[in-house]
């Protein structure tokens, strides 16, 4: 899985290969519930721990939504400084997305 920033900087693109969209298949198949946030956290586990991304949370950029919402971080007392949100998280999964289509798309931008 790798991620992208649009050059304007106001979306956020994952990309899942085909391995990961495999995995998201079988954890399914072995009756996982892949719309969970557990889910979601565990299966960005390797892009947040190996990139400048992080998760964070309404109360972080002054949002009033309940989306899944990554960021990045930045100065002294580690503000975020950028983030992004998956908007459609009432009508889809973030990984069905990455699952069905092979990315998602998270949308935001600098704080």
């Amino acid at each position: 899985m790798k991620h992208t920033i649009s050059p304007d900087r106001t979306r956020l693109i994952i990309t899942a290969d085909e391995q990961d969209r495999k995995d998201l298949r079988e954890l399914e198949a072995e009756g996982n519930h892949i719309h969970s946030d557990n889910a979601m956290h565990e299966f960005f586990e390797p892009l947040t721990c190996n990139s400048d991304l992080d998760w964070t949370n309404p109360e972080m950029t002054g949002d009033l939504t309940d989306a899944p919402m990554l960021a990045t971080h930045g100065g002294d007392f580690g503000c975020v400084v950028e983030r992004w949100a998956f908007m459609d998280y009432q009508v889809r999964s973030v990984l069905e997305d990455l699952r069905d289509m092979g990315e998602v798309v998270f949308v935001g931008g600098p704080l």
